[in-house]
């Protein structure tokens, strides 16, 4: 292979043992001939569409694909999972692999998407990075704050944008209501409440169920689309106290956040794994003039059909932010910190 090979590509996860030749990808795409310009010159030369590879096919990768395919600035390059059945999902004229250091070393892809299990994400993140790659991360950013501090100082180092994807703050809903924010002083109290099933939302991914690769369960999950919501409406939080029930699997299940907010406000974080049905709501209250309250889900009548316009808004942040430059503060480290802060605080119930 012509160019020097970046060593971090041999420390992927993701890798299998022995290489796999990609579908309908030549060695042509992979290696890097002579002269042949690397992404932060084609961006600068004017080259409006950024080329994105996703990396894991799962349950949160089909909000993604469509996202990804039909946005004009956007050309999805490739699909990446190491079992072969999910090149099915990827769409007509995308190319699917099974080996990750295909991806990384191809220089005409400019950003990848990651939606892995949650214990994957520091080290394909970090490959990714050194690699030239901008990445969107789904969250949490990592399971460990120290890799999200890592990670923050690697993008840094390499000039590539390390995007978070939160998907709640993007929830028309959601919008609004930080519309309004604007106009008003801070809110006394903030309540967010966040409740499902999870064995409905994660279909096929059992991962979510296993504390170790998920690296917990509802505060981590569900917990920091909550915390990145209470951050993102009310600014910086610092954690009072918490109060986790655990199931017999040792996965947190429900937990009570009790939170400060820098505006001399509280904030309180509801979270249930185990409620049947749906409900994902924030309540703002003022000592003076009426409060404001939202349900993230009216008007979305089928099961998680919200998550469609969300992800949509995730991709155009994170293309706006890669593509074009435009400043924003990745939330992904201070909610791990949180998260990690809710776990070392908590007291259990079972």
């Amino acid at each position: 292979m012509a160019g020097k090979r970046n060593p971090s590509l041999d420390r992927c996860v993701l890798c299998a043992s022995r290489p796999s030749r990609p579908r309908h990808l030549t060695d042509a795409a992979v290696i890097d001939p002579e002269g042949r310009s690397d992404q932060r010159d084609r961006l600068r030369e004017g080259l409006s569409r950024m080329r994105v590879g996703i990396v894991g096919v799962g349950a949160i990768a089909r909000y993604y694909l469509p996202a990804l395919v039909w946005h004009p600035e956007v050309e999805l390059a490739v699909v990446c999972d190491r079992d072969p059945a999910k090149a099915r999902q990827v769409p007509p004229g995308v190319v699917f692999v099974e080996d990750l250091r295909l991806v990384l070393a191809d220089r005409d892809v400019d950003a990848i998407v990651v939606t892995l299990p949650n214990d994957l994400h520091h080290a394909v993140c970090r490959d990714a990075l050194l690699a030239g790659k901008h990445v969107c991360c789904e969250k949490p950013l990592t399971v460990d704050p120290e890799d999200a501090a890592e990670l923050d100082e690697l993008a840094a180092a390499t000039g590539r944008t390390l995007f978070t994807a939160f998907h709640r703050r993007y929830n028309h809903h959601a919008l609004a209501l930080a519309d309004r924010l604007r106009h008003r002083v801070p809110p006394r109290r903030a309540e967010l409440t966040y409740r499902e099933l999870i064995q409905e939302h994660c279909d096929s991914d059992a991962w979510y169920l296993d504390p170790a690769r998920c690296g917990g369960g509802c505060v981590i999950d569900n917990g920091s689309n909550a915390f990145d919501l209470a951050l993102w409406l009310l600014g910086p939080l610092r954690l009072q106290a918490a109060l986790l029930e655990y199931s017999a699997t040792g996965a947190d299940q429900q937990a009570i956040i009790e939170l400060d907010t820098e505006a001399h406000g509280t904030a309180a974080i509801t979270l249930d794994w185990a409620f049947h049905g749906e409900d994902k709501a924030i309540r703002l209250e003022w000592d003076d003039g009426p409060g404001d309250c939202v349900d993230l889900l009216a008007g979305f009548a089928q099961f998680k059909s919200s998550l469609w316009h969300e992800y949509r808004g995730v991709v155009d942040d994170f293309v706006a932010t890669a593509l074009h430059g435009r400043g924003r503060q990745d939330t992904g480290r201070m909610v791990t910190e949180l998260v990690a802060a809710t776990y070392r605080a908590g007291r259990k119930t079972a």
